[in-house]
């Protein structure tokens, strides 16, 4: 099932939903708003004063101490003013952290919370874009638009009240090009959502493009490539380039014109108040009001389009944050059973990746028995690795049950399942922090010596200590700082480390070199003693010795037994059994001999 929200709905709660996240920092966003608004009121005050004094300076004879008094009152007020910005801008920018910070926790357990389906139909560069710009666009938001949207609804509103109770006529003259200019805006935007959208989905496809380019740069440089020749960054790059130019193409003329009848009100301003002051009905002091204030109104006004217009831009990107913030999490009972023991069983199991797909397994049904190794065979695609994936809940079977001691995976709680389960996989993930870290993610209160033990256990504990600073040397980026093998032993390591009672495994000697082989099967020998073992097998001789083996092809149960049960009956092991002996006897260049050995798992 979908997790998406329908675009319309989103659309509608993006901005409830913004005043949701605020949650208990609405108080700061609503004093920023507040000193804001009192910040832009008093910047009206110098435009009266200046009026006032005109009239001062031009009496006869000039009232000099009036001016004096004035000039203190426009510079008492803009004192005023820039302690209230000032108290504006840092409630808001407390909101907006706290925001940030709370949001993003938020996030970051959502997606710990979800099913892997929830992954699968999403693209890493469209969750970064959720996770890190769309989070960021709401932080400036709160942080400096919108305390900008209130004071700029607020202004024009209030100038425009003052000028009207000042003289109606010039107050009518101050606004007249406002239609023009709204017109000219109007035309310039009328496709900025469309626009909006497709520079997101561009966003999206550069994200997702540089990611894999920087995951992918050593195969780049092998091959000699470049940036430039990589060609879905490069493409992606050059339609962010084209959206740009086309939209200023487009939008361009009218924002210029727009900006230019929106300062062009002394035009009209200046030759109709002369025209009023000689004929004795407009004061001086109304008319240098009119000629300093008048250009705000419609100035004001211009702030309050280009709020808007971040308001417009922040619904697709709160929208996003609402959808993920709204996907069903992984079922979880409120209290589980307890396994009775620690078998592993498939009963009837199908399952497909999402609805309306087809199924990768259909009807699956076997026994892991507690304490025993069993391995899971076939060619690639057969669904050995999803198998596995079902009993850690990363998917959750379409029909029929995963069992664990007897009970529905679905029926305990993940900490109770995860607890008792864990895993080495062929593709080993450290994460950018020490050794120490690493390993201790599997039990964060291990003691040095239960360090030692696992990592002696895994044989892992000479090239650690060999290591520029042991247990606290930094591995790099998915640990790049270490061999293939030397990264499987620290995830074996870790797995000692957890002691859980069972343990699955995507073979961990898939790609190691001859001397790592033969290390990590040491440390699996040590790991798989007294636990429940399933194994996905690509190479059949380390699985010749399993107490059941499970054969499958297609999503389906061959057949099942013992390695010589299987070699007497089931053709398809015979053949798989066949094809990983000659791909042992092969050598490169040798006469007659396979051009490729089969791919067995």
């Amino acid at each position: 099932m979908s997790t998406d929200l329908p675009a319309s709905k989103a659309e509608e709660r993006s901005l409830a939903g913004l005043k949701a996240l605020l949650g208990p920092q609405a108080l700061f966003v609503a004093g920023a708003a507040l000193s804001s608004t009192l910040a832009a009121a008093l910047a009206l005050v110098p435009f009266f004063v200046v009026a006032r004094m005109a009239t001062s300076i031009y009496a006869a004879p000039p009232d000099l101490a009036a001016v004096r008094s004035l000039a203190l009152l426009a510079a008492g007020a803009l004192a005023l003013r820039y302690i209230l910005v000032s108290a504006a801008h840092m409630l808001a920018h407390v909101a907006a952290f706290r925001l940030l910070h709370e949001l993003r926790l938020r996030l970051a357990k959502k997606l710990g919370a979800v099913p892997l389906s929830f992954f699968s139909r999403r693209g890493a560069g469209e969750l970064k874009k959720t996770l890190m710009d769309d989070v960021n666009q709401i932080e400036g938001f709160v942080a400096h638009y919108l305390p900008d949207a209130v004071t700029a609804l607020v202004v024009p509103l209030a100038t425009a009240i003052a000028l009207l109770w000042v003289d109606w006529r010039m107050a009518l003259a101050s606004i007249v090009m406002a239609p023009l200019a709204i017109l000219a805006m109007s035309v310039a935007m009328r496709d900025v959502g469309k626009a909006n959208l497709q520079w997101d989905e561009l966003q999206s496809r550069m994200n997702r493009s540089l990611l894999e380019y920087l995951r992918g740069i050593h195969v780049i440089k092998t091959f000699g490539l470049s940036a430039q020749r990589f060609s879905e960054l490069s493409r992606s790059i050059e339609a962010g380039l084209t959206w740009t130019e086309g939209f200023m193409r487009t939008n361009g003329r009218g924002y210029g014109a727009f900006g230019a009848l929106i300062g062009s009100s002394l035009v009209v301003l200046v030759p109709m108040g002369g025209w009023l002051y000689t004929r004795g009905t407009l004061s001086l002091e109304s008319l240098v009001l009119f000629l300093v204030l008048g250009p705000q109104l419609l100035m004001s006004m211009m702030r309050l389009i280009f709020a808007w217009g971040n308001v417009d831009r922040i619904q697709a990107g709160n929208a996003r944050i609402q959808a993920m913030l709204a996907a069903p999490d992984l079922e979880t009972p409120a209290s589980a059973a307890r396994p009775a023991h620690d078998g592993v069983a498939f009963r009837g199991v199908g399952f497909r990746y999402e609805d309306g797909a087809a199924e990768v397994l259909h009807d699956v049904s076997f026994e892991a028995p507690a304490g025993k190794v069993t391995a899971l065979v076939g060619p690639s695609g057969a669904g050995k690795t999803t198998l596995v994936r079902l009993v850690l809940r990363l998917w959750d079977a379409t029909s029929g049950a995963v069992q664990l001691g007897g009970v529905d995976v679905r029926a305990l709680t993940l900490d109770e399942l995860l607890s008792r389960i864990s895993m080495v996989f062929q593709d080993v993930f450290l994460f950018h922090g020490t050794v120490r870290e690493n390993l201790r993610l599997a039990r964060p209160d291990a003691t040095d010596a239960q360090l030692d033990a696992a990592c002696r256990a895994a044989r892992a504990y000479d090239f650690i200590q060999a290591l520029p600073r042991k247990y606290e040397t930094l591995l790099g980026e998915r640990g790049a700082r270490l061999s293939g093998g030397e990264k499987q032993r620290l995830s074996i390591a870790r797995a000692l480390l957890k002691d859980a009672p069972v343990l699955l495994l995507d073979e961990a000697t898939a790609f190691a070199d001859p001397e790592n082989e033969a290390r990590i099967q040491e440390a699996l020998a040590k790991l798989c003693g007294g636990r429940t073992v399933l194994v996905v097998a690509h190479r059949l001789s380390t699985i010749a010795s399993a107490d059941h083996i499970v054969v499958l092809d297609g999503g389906r149960v061959k057949d099942q037994g013992t390695h010589d049960e299987l070699l007497g009956r089931c053709p398809l092991y015979q053949q798989l059994w066949r094809s990983h002996t000659e791909a042992l006897d092969w050598s490169l260049g040798e006469p007659g001999g396979p051009a490729v050995a089969k791919e067995v798992g």
